[in-house]
């Protein structure tokens, strides 16, 4: 790499350092520090430390108010985020197991985040041969059936945004490659409310998903079963299919959620 771009990402990652120091001393004091006792707690000069708070108050990320600094509205939020995900995995843990242990299968739950699709937990099934989605891997959008559901029950733009961030993923031949047949296949899973993964991410890997949704009845993300094609058929698929979309239903109440009507 040469020494002029190696020179600006060290720059980069030293300003980005120091703003993180600043955000941490800040959230040790909730009535706030002025610029100077902040410079010198986290042994900057007042200028740098003035110039990277401001950049931050940009983003919200910290206020300035009677001559004080103080944590910003977008800490609360990504600090939120965090809690959300985290109490959500919790309380899915049993529900995980539920469908684990009822088909014999790996289940997994797969939540939106910052329109992306992230699976953050899973529990297996003792079987040698076994589906693995590994906890903070993104789920392919259309070919993947957290992903087709998820799109399935939001609003129109939302999904669209998402799907236009990574464009329709061709995985394997049974993948959709245009956005019509995609879209039919949208419609179904609506009409169902649960979806199906037939080996349309991954050769030889069959999954089934059903949505789980938030108090205002937003879809929040999706449960799914996964497994091999020689153990899961088509008979198999629909009736891991009733039984994602009822435990996706005792999961959501279990939330406080709304399943839309």
């Amino acid at each position: 790499m040469p020494d002029d771009l190696l020179d600006k990402r060290s720059g980069h990652t030293q300003s980005v350092s120091r703003a993180l120091s600043l955000l941490k001393k800040l959230s040790e004091e909730p009535e706030g520090l002025n610029l100077s006792e902040l410079a010198r707690r986290v042994k900057l000069a007042p200028s740098t430390a003035h110039r990277l708070l401001t950049t931050l108050q940009l983003d919200q990320y910290v206020r300035f108010e009677d001559g004080r600094w103080l944590i910003g509205v977008q800490c609360f939020n990504v600090g939120s985020s965090y809690m959300r995900a985290r109490d959500v995995c919790y309380m899915a843990r049993p529900y995980l197991r539920m469908l684990m242990q009822e088909t014999g299968e790996t289940s997994n739950l797969a939540l939106v985040e910052d329109d992306e699709l992230v699976y953050l937990a899973q529990t297996e099934c003792p079987e040698l041969m076994r589906a693995l989605s590994r906890p903070g891997a993104k789920a392919p959008l259309t070919c993947s059936a957290v992903g087709k559901v998820a799109l399935a029950f939001m609003p129109r733009k939302q999904a669209d945004q998402m799907i236009a961030k990574v464009g329709i993923q061709q995985m394997t031949r049974k993948s959709h490659v245009t956005a019509n047949s995609l879209w039919r296949d949208i419609e179904t899973i609506k009409k169902r409310e649960f979806a199906f993964d037939d080996e349309e991410h991954s050769d030889g890997l069959r999954c089934v998903a059903a949505p789980i949704f938030g108090a205002s009845g937003e879809v929040m993300g999706a449960l799914s079963i996964s497994g091999p094609s020689v153990r899961v058929n088509e008979n198999q698929m629909v009736a891991n299919g009733r039984a994602v979309h009822r435990v996706a239903k005792e999961m959501t109440r279990a939330l406080g959620g709304t399943w839309p009507s």
